[in-house]
């Protein structure tokens, strides 16, 4: 234990924590030096001195928390910006999916931060952090309710995060705050995997790291820049390591499984369908799923992409029958499983259309195909009414094969009893002008098929395809065949087959997407403004048909696209000013989508073809992928990479001790000169010391400076440290003491 002066004690303390900003904005001094050192005391720990002058009795000095010949709990004024800079950083890259006033609150903490460091705010007292503390877990309640879910767990580390950085006072407070901000960095890859984001999340990861050595640095290491480079560098030299992992490191499944909020679910379609609800998806840009095909991409009037059946109506909105979410639970027909009975009711028919399918996110279970499809992809299944679904919701992007019949027959042999009583299913007292029509009309026609066609010419004749249809009331059916005769998808869609109910033909409602843009590079992009609502009629020996009452009313729609037909409309992707795709006609900016989008399409199946690329290189690699070849290849580059962690971690050890014991031994060195009547003067360099000695003691002259160019060589040239011999020859030598 050592001991200083209370003044040498004071003036240390005030030297190594004196603020940057020592005067305010009106140019007097914020602090007195013993309002600032008694200010010091109270948030770092160690005991006050107010009052006290002069050299007065000496004070310990003990290693540790309130050192202050080393103050090694001192953040440093760079560390400290690159811990805000990162803090900035985080918080950006979570701002989508975070409720607006934690985004609030970190802007407040980042200036009280900064106010701190500047002496101009006092730290927030106990009363005020818990009351802060208290206000961050009541708005997480209201925002999310439950703490059960992805979203609300990544926003209480937010919290905590913030809360953290506000009451930061040491280095080791600031090693919590940067180690919170390397876990919710890496959080962020579960809600988006896009390149974009990959390459800001690993920039941030950067800052993070530059705030980790910006915190073991001080102010006087170099520029403002200095950790940043330092960080880069390292995660450079890590990226080989990085790589070798993606090849080798076999994809673990979850242990667990956390749900996503429902409210937090992306725009996409329903399991509900009620007027407007598409019209609204026509604002939207967002991509939906991209499509590449083993062949020629159909023509863009056959582009159905099949997600929904729609078959319960309660006077406004189409639903699933219960029947329907019955069938998601147990009658299924997962991909390699025996066919199901109901298999048999399909006929199909020539070469089936094979494709792959990458689909964003949707917390939902349906999948999107062309008719007639089969799964070709495990945890993908058919359903009764012939849809596709995913064993588990889908939180991340998705990759799945089909193969589908455009040539086909559904139930032509006959409806089951209670099947046909679900597809005609009307609700009471509900549209009755509708059911009067319906009812006229069915004695006036000679079968089903003249039926469809009367419909449909009265569709085509007086009704307008709109994104901004009215209002509708009670019957809407009514008032939309009736009065008003403007709509979109799911009126035409819903009224048709309500009218084919009404007049005892089967009938139900598809939802799903219906188009696509072609891509250059050959594969199709479907986004949510092609959302689309169809019909489907059963017809005695023809079974299950489509018919599409939106292609007789806007036929542009669907041999073209939404934005052919609408795009004039302000309601047209008002959900994405800054969409690329509104900008079409403009070549460049064009050129530069086309080019954005290939780039995600691929970064994507590349992120989802991961096992599909290791056991690619793992063949090419040692031929035959037995397990035995695999174990040993594996086996023999852990072992090699053991090694290597182990030499690099001893042999820097080994050297270290080395030249501990060559220390030892020349302060054995420097005892003996001491008895001799020789002690060593502070400052004095080994063959300094060794000089003055040899100038007094002759005899010994030439062995000391012997001795001390030993230690020289051994301990400074890089020489292998021989902490034996040096001991040796000190013990051999002889100093009589002077005088």
């Amino acid at each position: 234990m050592g001991c200083i002066s209370r003044a040498r004690y004071r003036s240390q303390i005030v030297e190594a924590l004196w603020p940057p900003a020592q005067y305010c904005a009106i140019g007097r001094p914020l602090w007195t030096e013993a309002a600032w050192f008694d200010h010091c005391a109270k948030y770092h720990g160690f005991t006050s001195t107010s009052g006290a002058s002069g050299v007065g009795p000496v004070w310990p000095v003990r290693p540790g928390r309130g050192a202050v010949t080393s103050p090694v709990w001192k953040i440093h004024r760079n560390g400290l910006f690159w811990l805000l800079v990162a803090f900035a950083g985080v918080i950006v890259l979570h701002a989508d999916h975070l409720p607006s006033w934690i985004l609030l609150a970190a802007s407040v903490a980042t200036i009280w931060r900064i106010q701190l460091y500047r002496s101009a705010w006092r730290p927030p007292s106990r009363l005020i952090k818990t009351g802060l503390l208290g206000l961050c877990l009541a708005g997480l309640v209201v925002e999310y309710g439950s703490p059960v879910g992805l979203e609300p767990m990544v926003a209480l580390l937010v919290s905590a995060y913030l809360l953290k950085l506000l009451e930061m006072h040491h280095r080791r407070d600031a090693y919590l705050v940067v180690f919170l901000a390397f876990f919710i960095t890496a959080l962020d890859a579960l809600f988006d995997q896009s390149i974009g984001n990959t390459l800001y999340i690993i920039g941030c990861l950067s800052l993070v790291l530059a705030a980790l050595l910006g915190l073991h640095g001080s102010d006087a290491d170099g520029g403002q820049l200095r950790p940043l480079g330092k960080a880069m560098a390292i995660m450079a030299q890590a990226l080989p390591l990085m790589l070798l992992l993606f090849i080798f490191m076999p994809r673990l499944g979850a242990l667990w499984s956390v749900p996503m909020q429902q409210q937090s679910a992306k725009t996409g379609v329903t399991d509900t369908m009620s007027p407007g609800d598409f019209s609204r998806l026509g604002r939207s840009g967002e991509l939906a799923f991209r499509v590449s095909f083993e062949g020629a991409i159909p023509s863009q009037q056959n582009l159905y992409w099949r997600g929904l059946v729609l078959a319960e109506f309660d006077g406004r909105t189409w639903s699933r029958s219960p029947l329907s979410r019955f069938q998601d639970s147990g009658l299924v027909q997962w991909y390699g499983e025996p066919p199901k009975s109901w298999d048999q009711l399909i006929e199909r028919k020539g070469e089936p259309l094979t494709f792959s399918v990458v689909i964003e996110p949707t917390q939902q279970r349906w999948l999107y195909a062309l008719d007639t499809p089969k799964p070709d992809s495990e945890g993908v299944g058919l359903t009764r009414d012939y849809r596709l679904i995913s064993a588990y919701p889908l939180r991340s992007k998705k990759q799945y094969r089909v193969n589908s019949w455009p040539e086909h027959r559904l139930e032509p042999q006959g409806l089951a009893p209670q099947h046909r009583t679900v597809y005609l299913q009307l609700p009471e007292e509900f549209n009755p002008r509708t059911r009067e029509l319906a009812s006229r009309w069915r004695k006036t026609v000679s079968d089903d098929l003249e039926l469809v066609s009367r419909v449909l010419t009265l569709y085509s004749s007086e009704f307008v395809y709109t994104l901004q249809p009215p209002l509708l009331g009670k019957h809407s059916v009514d008032e939309f065949l009736f009065d008003s005769q403007r709509g979109f998808c799911e009126h035409f869609a819903g009224s048709f087959v309500f009218f084919m109910r009404a007049a005892g033909i089967p009938a139900r409602v598809v939802a799903g997407y219906q188009g696509g843009e072609r891509h250059p590079d050959d594969y199709l992009v479907v986004r949510q403004y092609d959302a689309h609502a169809w019909a489907e009629i059963w017809l005695e020996g023809r079974g299950w048909i489509r018919v599409d009452p939106t292609a007789v009313v806007a036929p542009q729609r669907i041999e073209q696209d939404l934005q052919s037909v609408l795009g004039s409309e302000t309601d047209f992707l008002a959900d994405s000013p800054v969409s690329l795709v509104r900008f079409r006609h403009i070549g460049w900016l064009n050129q530069l989508r086309l080019q954005i989008e290939s780039l995600n399409y691929n970064w994507a199946l590349w992120v989802l073809g991961y096992d599909q690329i290791q056991t690619a290189f793992l063949r090419n690699l040692l031929g035959d992928n037995s397990l035995w070849r695999i174990a040993l290849a594996l086996t023999g580059v852990g072992g090699g990479l053991l090694l290597l962690l182990g030499f690099w971690i001893l042999l820097p050890r080994r050297s270290e001790r080395s030249r501990n014991q060559l220390d030892r031994e020349f302060l054995r060195l420097c005892q003996k000169l001491e008895k001799a009547g020789f002690p060593r003067q502070v400052g004095e360099g080994p063959r300094d010391y060794a000089q003055r000695v040899a100038e007094s003691k002759p005899e010994v002259a030439r062995e000391l400076i012997d001795v001390t160019r030993m230690y020289e060589t051994m301990r400074y040239a890089g020489e292998t440290p021989d902490a034996r011999t040096l001991a040796r020859t000190i013990r051999s030598l002889r100093i009589n003491r002077s005088g």
